[in-house]
């Protein structure tokens, strides 16, 4: 690198070291050495004049609160200090890894080894960089300060000349050579700053290549392993080769190995001990957290119909609260030394077994202590990756192992028959899993037998590595699904309408979210185990971006795509918003009728709307060439579609002014019925027969409608009633009325009522007026009242003419 072989060659040079480096650093990371170019020399600047002598008094004040402050924020600034303090932990840190970095890299190991070691490296050079960044800003400060300095040195040693040609007072002069020597003395202590910070920058600058010769390495070794991955690389593992490796030999490596990791992650705590403080305290704060959720609704776990999410979670907080905290362990711990890894998997892969030994059957826990122990050898398997030979022959015990434990697994599953349909599927699902694996753990442990290392490493570890993440996700699933039942059961949640009303289909649809979302990862965990992942999204992207053209318009799939997503997720948007609208907000405000339907609806021409627009966007076409196509079909509106347009306007007008609503009992020339929807063109009415009527929203509006429901949901009914002369008129009112008001869907206000309305020669009419507040059912009531007042009659022997 430039600034490396810069550094080297002149270590500590002079003022211009900070700018240099700072170009050194920016091209460290691509550029080999070249010579350094030369910056053409800036024109001196003309010397400043001297202060007039009558303002040396003032002048000499202000410069000795400048100095002031300037020595204030030397003393106060400890940055150089401070890095060179992490400078030589980070260095220990460095060797430590550098040596177990070069025999890593000489056994020829797995793709997530070198990957890992790769992060590591990349992890602590950009703490390097930082540091770099940081002097090199200092740097740049200290000599901005000399710069003035010496524009205020050159300026008062002309003062100081031109005073003493003017014979000016000895206190003067004293106050003009003291500040002359403190400025000399800021300059001196500047300076000496500047060297210290050039020093340590050196000290980086030699970290940061030791650094990138390690890359350099790393990647050639991860570029090889690609290219054998089909390639015999090892000898068999029956060969004399192999075989020449002493026990004793391998267990003094192992104990290096061990004590080199040690070193590592002590090293590592020292310099993150922050981090170790904020996941105990994230630990503690779910544990305590859980326990006490346990403890307020122990009542309600118990009587629960569908406990066993809950129980999960609450009756277990500990194993939960660990499950939960190693899922942040990623973000807390950037690039953790290997030791320390295992560790954390080790705290999250026990808990987590506890957790799924409460979910899955008893048959099936064989499953999970496997899972454990495999997980056990992996991490000794990574701990002793710097040994040679001795990882080969872990992995092929491990991988043998595993082909055992396939072989019992499936044969068990196949003598114990299953107890229901959901026991079957899972059944079927796992001797699925267990043919597969079977074959990649046989494909491994024949490869790493005969001398395909590479393949072996990469078929168990992906094989291995998966089955743990999917162990992991699993509970992690359960946990978060107790989590949100609970949520559901606690205010303010459990204040809303649409929970207390949808609590199970909004569990069901939570937990059927959290299957797909472990699914995926899980999918991409596995292709990036298997080295696909890359590579396929590579192929899904080409595909995608693959473009159609057509004369000037440029479409590709991805563009459909976007515009297809961009649609559903507006009609999903808007069933979200009228779903909640309807649960939760219009039972709680005080609307008139027809109120809520038109501003749901509005709000979901607004949404689909917007999302059009948006999905037009998306689709990549220009917005210019959108307007002119709306400028056209409006001129289409004005000739051809008058109709439409009119029947669409007609429609806003029903949802605004609302003459008709949804729900109404409205008529239309003979058609008496119900109106169900009022949409954008047309609306639909059903009668009552059971057919649906289509309407023309702009025949609503501009013909004669009927509408028994605007005002009042209460319907008339009207019977007449002819009796025979000679019965008392009072005695018949009274009857009518009576029997009328005895029918409960009669309303009570206002109460039935009977009128004389003809007086014939032989019969007097009379007409029963009643009213009920179920239009729907009225001629059903109807008939009801007709054979209740007939057999009222008959009671009284009245006779009916």
């Amino acid at each position: 690198m430039r600034s490396t072989n810069w550094l080297r060659r002149h270590h500590l040079a002079a003022v211009l070291m900070a700018v240099s480096f700072a170009v050194g650093v920016a091209a460290a990371a691509a550029s080999p050495a070249s010579p350094q170019e030369t910056t053409p020399a800036q024109p001196k600047a003309a010397n400043p004049a001297p202060i007039p002598l009558s303002e040396i008094p003032a002048e000499a004040e202000a410069v000795s609160e400048r100095l002031g402050e300037i020595q204030a924020d030397l003393s106060s600034d400890r940055s150089t200090e401070a890095i060179a303090n992490q400078l030589l932990s980070l260095t220990r840190e460095i060797d430590a890894r550098l040596g177990e970095s070069r025999k890593i890299v000489a056994q020829r190991p797995s793709i997530e080894m070198l990957r890992g070691l790769e992060a590591t490296w990349w992890r602590l050079r950009g703490n390097l960089s930082g540091w770099a960044r940081e002097l090199i800003s200092y740097a740049t400060q200290l000599e901005e300060h000399i710069g003035q300095l010496d524009e205020l040195r050159t300026k008062w040693e002309q003062t100081n000349q031109a005073a003493k040609d003017s014979n000016m007072p000895p206190e003067i002069m004293t106050r003009i050579h003291a500040l002359i020597a403190a400025i000399n003395r800021t300059s001196d202590a500047i300076k000496r700053k500047r060297a210290q910070a050039v020093t340590v920058q050196g000290r980086v600058a030699a970290q940061d290549a030791r650094i990138s010769d390690a890359l350099a390495s790393t990647t050639r070794a991860r570029e090889e392993v690609l290219k054998r991955l089909f390639v015999k690389d090892s000898p068999a593992i029956w060969s004399a080769e192999v075989r020449s490796r002493a026990a004793r030999e391998l267990l003094e490596e192992s104990r290096s190995s061990f004590l080199t990791q040690w070193t590592a992650l002590r090293i590592y705590a020292e310099r993150n001990k922050i981090r170790f403080s904020i996941h105990l305290i994230i630990f503690i704060a779910l544990a305590a957290g859980l326990h006490r959720t346990r403890r307020r609704i122990g009542g309600r776990i118990s009587a629960d119909p569908e406990p066993a999410p809950t129980g999960l979670v609450f009756e277990t907080p500990i194993a939960a609260a660990l499950v939960l905290s190693f899922l942040c362990s990623r973000w807390i711990y950037p690039q953790p030394p290997r030791l320390l890894w295992a560790a954390l998997g080790a705290l999250a892969l026990i808990p987590s077994i506890i957790i799924l030994r409460r979910v899955i059957q008893e048959r099936l826990y064989s499953i999970l202590y496997a899972l454990v122990a495999f997980y056990c050898l992996d991490q000794i398997r990574s701990v002793t990756a710097a040994v040679q030979v001795l990882p080969r022959l872990i992995f092929f015990a491990e991988m043998l192992a595993v082909v055992g434990f396939q072989f019992w697994l499936l044969r068990s599953m196949d003598g114990s028959p299953a107890s229901s349909s959901q026991a079957k599927r899972l059944s079927n699902v796992i001797r699925a899993a267990g043919r597969i694996s079977l074959g990649i753990s046989a494909v491994a442990l024949i490869g790493n037998a005969v001398g395909y290392v590479t393949l072996a490493n990469l078929a168990g570890n992906s094989l291995l590595g998966s089955a743990y993440f999917a162990l992991i996700l699993y509970a992690g699933v359960e946990v978060l699904d107790g989590l949100f039942m609970i949520a559901l059961g606690t205010r303010p949640l459990a204040l809303l309408s649409v929970v207390r009303r949808h609590q199970p289909l909004l569990r069901r649809r939570f937990r059927l979210g959290l299957h797909w979302i472990a699914i995926v990862l899980w999918v991409l965990f596995a292709l990036e185990r298997l080295l696909l992942r890359e590579r396929l999204f590579r192929i899904v992207w080409d595909i995608l971006a693959a473009k159609l053209t057509v004369g000037s318009i440029h479409i590709s799939l991805g563009d459909v795509l976007a515009f297809a997503l961009t649609v559903w997720a507006a009609f999903l948007v808007s069933r979200l918003v009228r779903f909640l609208l309807d649960e939760d907000v219009y039972p709680r405000v005080n609307l008139t009728r027809g109120l809520p339907y038109a501003i749901s609806t509005m709000l979901h021409y607004i949404i689909l709307l917007v999302g059009f627009f948006a999905a037009v966007a998306a689709l990549g076409l220009d917005m210019t060439k959108v307007t002119i196509l709306a400028g056209a079909f409006s001129v289409g509106v004005g000739f051809g579609l008058q109709n439409i347009f009119n029947n669409f306007v007609s429609g806003l007008i029903l949802l605004f002014e609302r003459p008709v609503n949804v729900g109404d009992v409205v008529q239309m020339d003979d058609a008496l019925g119900v109106v169900e929807r009022i949409g954008i063109r047309a609306s639909i009415i059903r009668i009552s027969n059971g057919s649906e009527i289509i309407v023309p929203n702009g025949k609503l509006i501009s013909e004669r409608v009927v509408n028994w429901t605007l005002s009042s949901r209460q319907h008339s009914i009207e019977l007449p009633v002819a009796v025979a002369q000679g019965i008392d008129p009072g005695r018949v009112i009274q009857l009518l009325e009576r029997t009328a008001a005895a029918h409960p869907l009669v309303t009570s206000d206002p109460r039935p009522q009977a009128l004389v309305v003809k007086l014939g020669p032989d019969s007097v009419l009379f007409e029963l007026r009643a009213w009920t507040d179920r239009i729907e059912q009225w001629m059903q009531i109807r008939s009801e009242l007709a054979i209740t007042i007939s057999a009222a009659l008959a009671a009284e022997k009245i006779a009916i003419r």
